[in-house]
Protein backbone atom coordinates (compact mmCIF):
# COMPACT_ATOMS: atom_id res chain seq x y z
CA UNK A 1 0.00 0.00 0.00
CA UNK A 2 1.46 3.36 -0.94
CA UNK A 3 2.19 5.92 1.71
CA UNK A 4 -0.46 8.38 2.80
CA UNK A 5 0.11 11.72 4.52
CA UNK A 6 1.57 11.54 8.01
CA UNK A 7 -0.88 12.70 10.73
CA UNK A 8 1.43 14.66 12.95
CA UNK A 9 -0.46 16.86 15.40
CA UNK A 10 -1.89 15.88 18.81
CA UNK A 11 -3.28 18.15 21.55
CA UNK A 12 -1.68 19.37 24.79
CA UNK A 13 -3.05 18.74 28.25
CA UNK A 14 -3.59 21.55 30.74
CA UNK A 15 -0.66 23.04 32.70
CA UNK A 16 -0.01 25.57 35.42
CA UNK A 17 1.30 29.11 35.65
CA UNK A 18 4.97 30.11 35.15
CA UNK A 19 6.27 26.54 34.72
CA UNK A 20 4.07 24.78 32.21
CA UNK A 21 4.04 21.03 31.76
CA UNK A 22 2.48 19.92 28.53
CA UNK A 23 1.31 16.32 28.41
CA UNK A 24 1.76 15.57 24.72
CA UNK A 25 2.35 12.54 22.58
CA UNK A 26 4.36 12.58 19.37
CA UNK A 27 2.62 11.83 16.08
CA UNK A 28 3.21 8.34 14.74
CA UNK A 29 4.81 7.75 11.35
CA UNK A 30 2.84 5.56 9.00
CA UNK A 31 3.97 1.91 8.71
CA UNK A 32 5.38 2.48 5.24
CA UNK A 33 7.84 5.01 6.65
CA UNK A 34 8.96 2.98 9.67
CA UNK A 35 12.49 1.55 9.52
CA UNK A 36 14.54 -0.46 12.02
CA UNK A 37 16.65 2.65 12.64
CA UNK A 38 13.64 4.78 13.53
CA UNK A 39 14.03 6.73 16.75
CA UNK A 40 11.77 5.81 19.68
CA UNK A 41 8.88 8.10 20.62
CA UNK A 42 9.62 11.25 22.57
CA UNK A 43 8.92 11.37 26.27
CA UNK A 44 6.44 13.85 27.66
CA UNK A 45 8.19 17.20 27.10
CA UNK A 46 7.96 20.27 29.26
CA UNK A 47 7.58 23.88 28.22
CA UNK A 48 10.07 25.91 30.23
CA UNK A 49 9.29 29.61 30.34
CA UNK A 50 11.33 31.96 32.49
CA UNK A 51 9.47 35.29 32.57
CA UNK A 52 10.31 38.22 34.82
CA UNK A 53 8.96 38.49 38.33
CA UNK A 54 5.28 39.30 38.87
CA UNK A 55 4.39 37.80 35.50
CA UNK A 56 0.76 36.77 35.01
CA UNK A 57 -0.37 33.20 34.56
CA UNK A 58 0.33 31.43 31.28
CA UNK A 59 -1.41 28.20 30.43
CA UNK A 60 -1.49 25.46 27.86
CA UNK A 61 -4.67 23.84 26.62
CA UNK A 62 -5.69 20.86 24.57
CA UNK A 63 -7.65 22.79 21.94
CA UNK A 64 -6.36 23.30 18.43
CA UNK A 65 -5.10 26.82 17.74
CA UNK A 66 -7.65 28.80 15.74
CA UNK A 67 -6.63 30.66 12.58
CA UNK A 68 -8.61 32.81 10.21
CA UNK A 69 -9.20 31.37 6.77
CA UNK A 70 -7.05 33.06 4.16
CA UNK A 71 -8.28 34.23 0.80
CA UNK A 72 -8.61 31.33 -1.61
CA UNK A 73 -5.78 31.79 -4.08
CA UNK A 74 -5.35 29.85 -7.30
CA UNK A 75 -1.63 29.25 -7.76
CA UNK A 76 -0.20 28.99 -11.28
CA UNK A 77 3.39 27.67 -11.66
CA UNK A 78 5.18 29.11 -14.70
CA UNK A 79 8.58 28.24 -16.20
CA UNK A 80 10.09 30.65 -18.73
CA UNK A 81 13.01 29.62 -20.94
CA UNK A 82 15.24 31.44 -23.41
CA UNK A 83 16.18 30.29 -26.91
CA UNK A 84 18.92 28.04 -25.46
CA UNK A 85 16.40 26.24 -23.25
CA UNK A 86 17.70 27.70 -19.98
CA UNK A 87 15.25 28.87 -17.33
CA UNK A 88 15.00 32.67 -16.99
CA UNK A 89 14.67 34.17 -13.52
CA UNK A 90 14.87 37.96 -13.94
CA UNK A 91 11.23 38.71 -14.83
CA UNK A 92 8.87 40.69 -12.61
CA UNK A 93 5.13 40.59 -12.02
CA UNK A 94 4.65 43.30 -14.63
CA UNK A 95 5.99 40.96 -17.33
CA UNK A 96 3.04 38.56 -16.90
CA UNK A 97 -0.61 38.64 -17.89
CA UNK A 98 -3.04 36.11 -16.44
CA UNK A 99 -6.52 35.27 -17.77
CA UNK A 100 -9.27 33.15 -16.21
CA UNK A 101 -11.84 32.08 -18.82
CA UNK A 102 -10.56 34.88 -21.01
CA UNK A 103 -10.97 37.58 -18.32
CA UNK A 104 -7.82 39.37 -17.12
CA UNK A 105 -6.95 38.77 -13.48
CA UNK A 106 -4.94 40.75 -10.97
CA UNK A 107 -1.84 38.85 -9.87
CA UNK A 108 -2.18 39.11 -6.10
CA UNK A 109 0.83 36.97 -5.22
CA UNK A 110 4.08 36.74 -7.15
CA UNK A 111 7.29 34.94 -6.29
CA UNK A 112 10.36 33.57 -8.03
CA UNK A 113 11.77 30.38 -6.58
CA UNK A 114 15.38 29.49 -7.29
CA UNK A 115 16.01 25.81 -6.83
CA UNK A 116 19.24 24.19 -5.73
CA UNK A 117 20.94 22.87 -8.87
CA UNK A 118 22.57 19.70 -7.56
CA UNK A 119 22.21 17.46 -10.61
CA UNK A 120 23.21 19.90 -13.32
CA UNK A 121 24.98 23.19 -13.58
CA UNK A 122 23.40 26.11 -15.41
CA UNK A 123 25.24 25.08 -18.59
CA UNK A 124 23.48 21.70 -18.57
CA UNK A 125 26.58 19.66 -17.68
CA UNK A 126 26.60 17.27 -14.72
CA UNK A 127 27.50 19.08 -11.53
CA UNK A 128 30.37 17.95 -9.34
CA UNK A 129 29.44 16.13 -6.18
CA UNK A 130 29.50 18.41 -3.13
CA UNK A 131 32.44 17.86 -0.81
CA UNK A 132 32.09 18.17 2.94
CA UNK A 133 34.36 20.85 4.42
CA UNK A 134 37.42 19.49 6.24
CA UNK A 135 37.13 19.04 9.98
CA UNK A 136 39.78 19.23 12.64
CA UNK A 137 41.23 16.00 13.99
CA UNK A 138 38.87 14.50 16.54
CA UNK A 139 36.01 16.82 15.57
CA UNK A 140 32.61 15.55 14.50
CA UNK A 141 32.28 15.00 10.75
CA UNK A 142 30.42 17.72 8.87
CA UNK A 143 26.78 17.01 8.12
CA UNK A 144 25.80 16.87 4.45
CA UNK A 145 22.03 17.23 4.64
CA UNK A 146 19.87 15.93 1.79
CA UNK A 147 18.76 18.70 -0.55
CA UNK A 148 16.93 17.01 -3.40
CA UNK A 149 14.33 14.23 -3.27
CA UNK A 150 13.44 12.55 -6.56
CA UNK A 151 10.85 9.79 -6.87
CA UNK A 152 10.92 7.69 -10.05
CA UNK A 153 7.48 6.27 -10.75
CA UNK A 154 7.43 3.43 -13.31
CA UNK A 155 4.12 2.74 -15.01
CA UNK A 156 4.28 -1.05 -14.79
CA UNK A 157 0.56 -1.17 -15.65
CA UNK A 158 0.97 0.19 -19.19
CA UNK A 159 4.68 -0.25 -20.01
CA UNK A 160 5.54 -2.86 -22.63
CA UNK A 161 8.31 -5.29 -21.52
CA UNK A 162 10.80 -4.03 -24.14
CA UNK A 163 10.25 -0.39 -23.17
CA UNK A 164 10.49 -1.22 -19.47
CA UNK A 165 13.86 -2.91 -20.02
CA UNK A 166 15.25 0.18 -21.80
CA UNK A 167 14.19 2.73 -19.19
CA UNK A 168 15.27 0.43 -16.35
CA UNK A 169 18.78 0.24 -17.80
CA UNK A 170 18.96 4.04 -18.07
CA UNK A 171 17.68 4.42 -14.51
CA UNK A 172 20.40 2.05 -13.29
CA UNK A 173 23.02 4.37 -14.77
CA UNK A 174 21.35 7.42 -13.24
CA UNK A 175 21.50 5.80 -9.79
CA UNK A 176 25.26 5.30 -10.18
CA UNK A 177 25.71 9.03 -10.87
CA UNK A 178 23.67 10.35 -7.93
CA UNK A 179 25.40 12.86 -5.65
CA UNK A 180 25.57 12.80 -1.81
CA UNK A 181 22.82 15.38 -1.38
CA UNK A 182 20.38 13.34 -3.51
CA UNK A 183 17.80 10.95 -2.10
CA UNK A 184 16.01 8.68 -4.56
CA UNK A 185 12.84 6.64 -4.22
CA UNK A 186 11.43 4.07 -6.64
CA UNK A 187 7.76 3.21 -7.03
CA UNK A 188 5.71 1.15 -9.43
CA UNK A 189 2.43 2.81 -10.28
CA UNK A 190 0.55 -0.43 -9.60
CA UNK A 191 1.71 -0.31 -5.99
CA UNK A 192 3.43 -3.71 -6.23
CA UNK A 193 6.93 -2.32 -5.58
CA UNK A 194 8.20 0.59 -3.50
CA UNK A 195 11.59 1.68 -2.22
CA UNK A 196 11.45 4.73 0.01
CA UNK A 197 14.02 7.52 -0.14
CA UNK A 198 17.61 6.48 0.38
CA UNK A 199 21.13 7.12 -0.87
CA UNK A 200 21.98 3.41 -0.71
CA UNK A 201 22.71 2.47 -4.34
CA UNK A 202 22.48 -1.26 -3.64
CA UNK A 203 18.92 -0.93 -2.34
CA UNK A 204 17.95 1.20 -5.33
CA UNK A 205 19.44 -1.19 -7.89
CA UNK A 206 17.72 -4.14 -6.20
CA UNK A 207 14.37 -2.33 -6.15
CA UNK A 208 14.70 -1.40 -9.82
CA UNK A 209 15.31 -5.03 -10.73
CA UNK A 210 12.04 -6.00 -9.04
CA UNK A 211 9.89 -3.87 -11.36
CA UNK A 212 7.96 -6.12 -13.76
CA UNK A 213 4.86 -5.61 -15.91
CA UNK A 214 1.94 -5.74 -13.47
CA UNK A 215 -0.69 -8.45 -13.64
CA UNK A 216 -4.04 -6.77 -13.09
CA UNK A 217 -7.04 -8.62 -11.70
CA UNK A 218 -10.32 -7.30 -12.99
CA UNK A 219 -12.81 -6.39 -10.27
CA UNK A 220 -16.18 -4.68 -10.09
CA UNK A 221 -18.16 -3.14 -12.90
CA UNK A 222 -15.29 -1.19 -14.49
CA UNK A 223 -13.77 -2.45 -17.70
CA UNK A 224 -10.11 -3.34 -17.78
CA UNK A 225 -8.95 -0.03 -19.27
CA UNK A 226 -10.83 2.12 -16.75
CA UNK A 227 -9.62 0.00 -13.88
CA UNK A 228 -5.98 0.35 -14.93
CA UNK A 229 -6.23 4.12 -15.36
CA UNK A 230 -7.99 4.69 -12.05
CA UNK A 231 -5.46 2.56 -10.17
CA UNK A 232 -2.60 4.45 -11.83
CA UNK A 233 -4.07 7.86 -10.98
CA UNK A 234 -4.94 6.90 -7.42
CA UNK A 235 -1.45 5.60 -6.68
CA UNK A 236 0.20 8.57 -8.38
CA UNK A 237 -1.86 10.86 -6.16
CA UNK A 238 -0.67 8.92 -3.09
CA UNK A 239 2.95 9.26 -4.19
CA UNK A 240 2.61 13.03 -4.59
CA UNK A 241 1.08 13.16 -1.12
CA UNK A 242 4.03 11.18 0.22
CA UNK A 243 6.40 13.66 -1.40
CA UNK A 244 4.83 16.55 0.53
CA UNK A 245 6.56 15.46 3.75
CA UNK A 246 10.18 15.31 2.57
CA UNK A 247 12.29 18.29 3.69
CA UNK A 248 13.84 19.52 0.46
CA UNK A 249 13.39 20.02 -3.28
CA UNK A 250 10.68 17.61 -4.42
CA UNK A 251 10.44 16.08 -7.88
CA UNK A 252 8.38 13.19 -9.22
CA UNK A 253 9.47 11.64 -12.53
CA UNK A 254 6.67 9.62 -14.17
CA UNK A 255 8.02 7.02 -16.63
CA UNK A 256 5.16 5.81 -18.81
CA UNK A 257 4.04 5.13 -22.38
CA UNK A 258 1.03 7.29 -21.56
CA UNK A 259 -2.61 6.37 -21.23
CA UNK A 260 -5.80 8.09 -22.32
CA UNK A 261 -7.46 10.15 -19.58
CA UNK A 262 -9.87 12.22 -21.66
CA UNK A 263 -12.92 10.58 -20.08
CA UNK A 264 -14.78 12.64 -17.44
CA UNK A 265 -14.36 9.62 -15.16
CA UNK A 266 -10.79 10.76 -14.48
CA UNK A 267 -11.38 14.51 -14.09
CA UNK A 268 -11.35 14.74 -10.30
CA UNK A 269 -8.30 12.52 -9.90
CA UNK A 270 -6.24 14.54 -12.40
CA UNK A 271 -7.23 17.82 -10.75
CA UNK A 272 -6.44 16.47 -7.30
CA UNK A 273 -2.94 15.39 -8.36
CA UNK A 274 -2.07 18.82 -9.74
CA UNK A 275 -3.61 20.70 -6.80
CA UNK A 276 -1.76 18.52 -4.28
CA UNK A 277 1.51 18.96 -6.16
CA UNK A 278 1.23 22.75 -6.35
CA UNK A 279 0.20 23.06 -2.70
CA UNK A 280 3.09 20.82 -1.60
CA UNK A 281 5.66 22.34 -3.99
CA UNK A 282 6.12 19.05 -5.83
CA UNK A 283 7.27 19.25 -9.45
CA UNK A 284 6.03 16.44 -11.69
CA UNK A 285 8.06 15.70 -14.81
CA UNK A 286 7.29 12.95 -17.30
CA UNK A 287 9.24 10.65 -19.62
CA UNK A 288 7.56 9.03 -22.61
CA UNK A 289 8.99 5.53 -22.44
CA UNK A 290 8.03 4.75 -26.05
CA UNK A 291 11.12 6.59 -27.23
CA UNK A 292 11.44 7.92 -30.77
CA UNK A 293 8.23 7.28 -32.68
CA UNK A 294 7.55 10.25 -34.95
CA UNK A 295 7.75 9.78 -38.70
CA UNK A 296 7.09 13.27 -40.10
CA UNK A 297 6.08 11.91 -43.54
CA UNK A 298 3.05 10.01 -42.29
CA UNK A 299 0.45 10.26 -39.58
CA UNK A 300 1.30 6.75 -38.40
CA UNK A 301 3.89 5.38 -36.05
CA UNK A 302 6.86 3.56 -37.61
CA UNK A 303 6.10 -0.09 -38.36
CA UNK A 304 2.42 0.55 -39.04
CA UNK A 305 1.46 0.87 -35.36
CA UNK A 306 -0.95 3.30 -33.77
CA UNK A 307 -1.55 6.67 -35.36
CA UNK A 308 0.50 9.58 -34.08
CA UNK A 309 -2.74 11.29 -33.06
CA UNK A 310 -3.54 8.38 -30.77
CA UNK A 311 -0.02 8.37 -29.36
CA UNK A 312 -0.13 12.10 -28.65
CA UNK A 313 -3.50 11.66 -26.91
CA UNK A 314 -2.02 8.93 -24.73
CA UNK A 315 0.77 11.31 -23.70
CA UNK A 316 -1.56 14.22 -22.94
CA UNK A 317 -1.72 13.39 -19.22
CA UNK A 318 2.08 13.45 -18.91
CA UNK A 319 2.21 16.81 -20.68
CA UNK A 320 -0.61 18.20 -18.50
CA UNK A 321 1.05 17.12 -15.25
CA UNK A 322 4.38 18.63 -16.31
CA UNK A 323 3.03 21.99 -17.50
CA UNK A 324 0.67 22.26 -14.51
CA UNK A 325 3.38 21.82 -11.87
CA UNK A 326 6.47 23.41 -13.44
CA UNK A 327 8.01 20.21 -14.74
CA UNK A 328 9.23 19.01 -18.15
CA UNK A 329 7.89 16.45 -20.61
CA UNK A 330 10.65 14.37 -22.24
CA UNK A 331 9.23 12.75 -25.36
CA UNK A 332 10.05 11.42 -28.82
CA UNK A 333 13.63 10.53 -27.93
CA UNK A 334 15.65 7.39 -27.23
CA UNK A 335 18.14 9.29 -25.04
CA UNK A 336 16.74 7.90 -21.82
CA UNK A 337 19.86 8.56 -19.73
CA UNK A 338 19.83 12.20 -20.78
CA UNK A 339 16.10 12.28 -20.07
CA UNK A 340 16.52 11.05 -16.49
CA UNK A 341 19.27 13.61 -15.86
CA UNK A 342 17.18 16.50 -17.20
CA UNK A 343 13.94 15.52 -15.50
CA UNK A 344 15.49 14.86 -12.10
CA UNK A 345 16.83 18.43 -12.07
CA UNK A 346 14.06 20.91 -11.32
CA UNK A 347 14.04 24.12 -13.39
CA UNK A 348 16.47 26.61 -11.93
CA UNK A 349 13.75 29.26 -11.72
CA UNK A 350 10.04 28.74 -11.11
CA UNK A 351 7.51 31.58 -11.03
CA UNK A 352 4.39 31.26 -8.89
CA UNK A 353 1.50 33.51 -9.85
CA UNK A 354 -1.45 33.66 -7.47
CA UNK A 355 -4.83 35.26 -8.06
CA UNK A 356 -8.13 35.33 -6.20
CA UNK A 357 -11.07 34.42 -8.49
CA UNK A 358 -13.94 36.87 -8.23
CA UNK A 359 -17.48 35.53 -7.67
CA UNK A 360 -16.21 31.98 -7.88
CA UNK A 361 -19.06 29.51 -7.70
CA UNK A 362 -18.52 26.27 -5.81
CA UNK A 363 -19.87 24.18 -8.67
CA UNK A 364 -16.80 22.14 -9.64
CA UNK A 365 -16.66 23.69 -13.12
CA UNK A 366 -13.44 23.86 -15.15
CA UNK A 367 -11.77 27.26 -15.61
CA UNK A 368 -9.30 27.66 -18.46
CA UNK A 369 -6.17 29.63 -17.65
CA UNK A 370 -3.88 31.51 -19.99
CA UNK A 371 -0.58 33.15 -19.11
CA UNK A 372 1.21 35.43 -21.54
CA UNK A 373 4.39 37.51 -21.51
CA UNK A 374 4.65 41.18 -22.43
CA UNK A 375 7.33 42.20 -24.92
CA UNK A 376 9.28 38.93 -24.75
CA UNK A 377 9.13 37.36 -28.23
CA UNK A 378 12.28 35.26 -27.77
CA UNK A 379 11.09 33.52 -24.59
CA UNK A 380 8.96 30.41 -24.33
CA UNK A 381 6.76 29.46 -21.42
CA UNK A 382 4.95 26.51 -19.88
CA UNK A 383 2.14 27.10 -17.40
CA UNK A 384 -0.91 25.51 -15.84
CA UNK A 385 -3.78 25.13 -18.30
CA UNK A 386 -6.69 25.42 -15.90
CA UNK A 387 -8.28 24.52 -12.58
CA UNK A 388 -11.56 23.22 -11.19
CA UNK A 389 -13.72 25.37 -8.94
CA UNK A 390 -14.24 23.88 -5.48
CA UNK A 391 -17.41 21.96 -4.77
CA UNK A 392 -17.68 23.31 -1.25
CA UNK A 393 -16.17 26.00 0.95
CA UNK A 394 -12.92 25.04 2.68
CA UNK A 395 -13.05 24.56 6.44
CA UNK A 396 -11.06 27.30 8.21
CA UNK A 397 -9.63 24.99 10.89
CA UNK A 398 -8.56 22.41 8.33
CA UNK A 399 -6.99 25.10 6.15
CA UNK A 400 -4.95 26.34 9.11
CA UNK A 401 -3.84 22.82 10.00
CA UNK A 402 -2.67 22.24 6.44
CA UNK A 403 -0.68 25.48 6.44
CA UNK A 404 1.21 24.48 9.58
CA UNK A 405 1.73 20.94 8.34
CA UNK A 406 2.97 22.18 4.97
CA UNK A 407 5.51 24.43 6.69
CA UNK A 408 6.76 21.55 8.87
CA UNK A 409 7.43 19.30 5.88
CA UNK A 410 9.31 21.94 3.94
CA UNK A 411 12.88 23.21 3.95
CA UNK A 412 11.94 26.84 3.31
CA UNK A 413 13.18 29.36 5.87
CA UNK A 414 10.39 31.77 6.85
CA UNK A 415 10.78 34.57 9.37
CA UNK A 416 7.49 36.43 9.83
CA UNK A 417 7.89 36.09 13.61
CA UNK A 418 11.08 36.88 15.57
CA UNK A 419 12.28 33.44 16.66
CA UNK A 420 15.58 31.65 17.17
CA UNK A 421 16.18 27.91 17.38
CA UNK A 422 19.00 26.21 19.24
CA UNK A 423 19.63 22.50 19.72
CA UNK A 424 21.55 20.60 22.38
CA UNK A 425 22.08 16.92 23.04
CA UNK A 426 23.78 14.60 25.48
CA UNK A 427 24.06 10.84 25.31
CA UNK A 428 22.92 8.37 27.95
CA UNK A 429 23.96 4.86 26.97
CA UNK A 430 22.39 3.83 23.69
CA UNK A 431 20.08 6.86 23.57
CA UNK A 432 20.52 10.62 23.47
CA UNK A 433 18.46 13.53 24.77
CA UNK A 434 17.93 15.99 21.93
CA UNK A 435 16.58 19.35 23.11
CA UNK A 436 15.06 21.93 20.80
CA UNK A 437 14.88 25.45 22.25
CA UNK A 438 12.65 28.01 20.57
CA UNK A 439 13.35 31.56 21.70
CA UNK A 440 10.47 34.00 21.14
CA UNK A 441 10.83 37.78 21.27
CA UNK A 442 7.28 38.52 22.44
CA UNK A 443 7.74 42.29 22.26
CA UNK A 444 7.38 42.03 18.48
CA UNK A 445 4.28 39.80 18.56
CA UNK A 446 0.79 41.16 18.05
CA UNK A 447 -1.73 41.05 20.91
CA UNK A 448 -5.33 42.01 21.44
CA UNK A 449 -6.51 43.63 24.69
CA UNK A 450 -9.17 41.93 26.81
CA UNK A 451 -9.78 42.26 30.56
CA UNK A 452 -6.72 44.46 30.88
CA UNK A 453 -4.38 41.83 29.47
CA UNK A 454 -2.59 41.18 26.19
CA UNK A 455 -3.87 38.01 24.55
CA UNK A 456 -2.29 35.72 21.97
CA UNK A 457 -1.74 32.03 21.35
CA UNK A 458 1.53 30.70 20.02
CA UNK A 459 1.64 27.31 18.36
CA UNK A 460 5.00 25.55 18.13
CA UNK A 461 5.72 22.36 16.22
CA UNK A 462 9.10 20.65 16.44
CA UNK A 463 9.80 17.72 14.13
CA UNK A 464 12.83 15.55 13.42
CA UNK A 465 13.78 13.77 10.19
CA UNK A 466 16.45 11.16 9.56
CA UNK A 467 19.37 11.60 7.15
CA UNK A 468 17.21 10.38 4.26
CA UNK A 469 14.49 12.93 4.99
CA UNK A 470 12.07 10.43 6.53
CA UNK A 471 9.80 11.94 9.17
CA UNK A 472 10.39 10.31 12.56
CA UNK A 473 8.46 12.21 15.20
CA UNK A 474 7.12 15.62 16.11
CA UNK A 475 5.40 17.47 18.95
CA UNK A 476 2.93 20.33 18.82
CA UNK A 477 2.36 22.77 21.68
CA UNK A 478 0.02 25.70 22.19
CA UNK A 479 1.10 28.39 24.67
CA UNK A 480 -1.71 30.67 25.83
CA UNK A 481 -0.47 34.16 26.70
CA UNK A 482 -2.43 36.54 28.94
CA UNK A 483 0.16 39.20 29.74
CA UNK A 484 -0.26 42.36 31.79
CA UNK A 485 1.11 45.59 30.30
CA UNK A 486 3.95 45.83 32.83
CA UNK A 487 4.96 42.23 32.21
CA UNK A 488 5.09 42.72 28.45
CA UNK A 489 7.10 45.93 28.88
CA UNK A 490 9.73 44.12 30.98
CA UNK A 491 9.96 40.93 28.96
CA UNK A 492 13.63 41.60 28.19
CA UNK A 493 14.92 38.96 25.80
CA UNK A 494 11.61 37.12 25.64
CA UNK A 495 10.85 33.51 26.54
CA UNK A 496 12.20 30.10 25.58
CA UNK A 497 10.12 27.01 24.87
CA UNK A 498 12.00 23.74 25.25
CA UNK A 499 11.13 20.35 23.77
CA UNK A 500 13.15 17.20 24.41
CA UNK A 501 13.24 14.05 22.28
CA UNK A 502 14.77 10.66 23.03
CA UNK A 503 16.67 9.57 19.91
CA UNK A 504 19.34 7.11 18.88
CA UNK A 505 22.77 8.38 17.76
CA UNK A 506 22.70 9.48 14.14
CA UNK A 507 22.25 12.42 11.80
CA UNK A 508 18.99 14.35 12.04
CA UNK A 509 17.34 17.38 10.51
CA UNK A 510 15.37 19.38 13.09
CA UNK A 511 12.51 21.51 11.82
CA UNK A 512 10.77 24.17 13.95
CA UNK A 513 7.54 25.92 12.98
CA UNK A 514 6.03 28.74 15.06
CA UNK A 515 2.65 30.34 14.35
CA UNK A 516 0.67 32.90 16.34
CA UNK A 517 -3.10 33.20 16.15
CA UNK A 518 -3.35 36.96 16.59
CA UNK A 519 -0.96 38.14 13.88
CA UNK A 520 -1.41 34.99 11.79
CA UNK A 521 2.32 35.11 11.11
CA UNK A 522 4.49 32.04 10.62
CA UNK A 523 8.19 31.32 11.01
CA UNK A 524 10.06 28.12 10.21
CA UNK A 525 13.72 27.20 10.44
CA UNK A 526 16.02 24.14 10.23
CA UNK A 527 19.05 22.78 11.99
CA UNK A 528 21.17 19.69 11.19
CA UNK A 529 22.41 17.66 14.16
CA UNK A 530 25.01 14.88 14.15
CA UNK A 531 24.82 12.81 17.35
CA UNK A 532 27.75 10.44 17.83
Amino acid sequence: MLVSQVACFLALAAGGPFFLKAQTSPPQASPAQTTPAQAPPAQNPSVQISPPQNAPEMNTRDEQASFKSRVNLVMVPVVVRNAQGNAVGNLTKDNFQLFDKGKPQEIARFSVEKTAVSATESNGKPAAAPVAPPTAEGAEPAVIAPERFVAFVFDDIHLAPNDLAKVREAADQHIENMVPTDRLALYSISGEMSQDFTDDRRKLHAALARIRPAIMVRAGALNDIDQRVLIALSNLKAIVKRMSIVPGQRTVVLVSPGFNTLSSLYTEDKAAIIEQAIRSKVIISSMDARGLYTDPRFNVAPGGGRSLTGMYMAGSLMAELASGTGGQFFENSNGYEEGFRRLAAAPEYLYLLGFSPQNLRSDGSFHTLKVSLKNAPSLTMTARHGYYAPKRTDDATETARQEIESALFSRDEMMELPIEMHTQFFTTGDLAKLSVMAHLDLKQFKFHKADGRNHNEVTLVAGIFDRNGNYLQGIKKVVELRLKDETLAHMGNGVTVKTTFDVKPGTYLVRLVVRDSEGQALSATNNAVNIQ
